[in-house]
Order: C-alpha cells, then structure tokens, then sequence
C-alpha cells in the first residue's frame, strides 16, 4: 500500500531524490558483493572443499608400505 506524499518545497522532493539515490547505490554494491561471493563459491577449490587436504594430511602420517597400499585403494576406486 503505497501512501502519496504531499511535496510543498522543491528542496522536500531533492532531499528524498538523494535520499533515493543513495539507497539505489546501496543496493546495487550489496549485489555486486553478493555476486562476488555466489562467483567463487562456485569456484573448484570452495566445492572441493577441505577433503583433499585433509586426506593428504593423514597420508602423511602414515609409513610407506601402508601410505603406498591406501594411495593404490584410493586411485583404483576413483579411476574405475
């Protein structure tokens, strides 16, 4: 419901133009960060995720015949 406003001065009608244009300038520089944002989420390393680092951190505490025969595992089950 819209309420119509009764202007009596043009400086009344210029203050709410800037008042308008700045909440205009606002809004399109919360979009442009929002779609930064949705832009590099969609980036490979943000949909990966953590997961490889964190598997690469345990192999690494692991010897090297038991680090060797989990690689192998690994490979096996995502190059099927």
């Amino acid at each position: 419901m819209a309420l119509d406003k009764v202007y009596t001065t043009f400086d009344e009608i210029n203050r709410d133009l800037e008042i308008l244009k700045v909440e205009k300038e606002l809004s399109y520089y919360r979009f442009k960060k929002e779609l930064v944002i949705t832009k590099e989420s969609f980036e490979p390393k943000n949909l990966i995720g953590k997961t490889p680092a964190k598997i690469l951190g345990f192999l690494s505490m692991l010897s090297g015949p038991i680090k060797s025969a989990i690689l192998t595992m690994i490979f096996k089950k995502i190059f099927k």
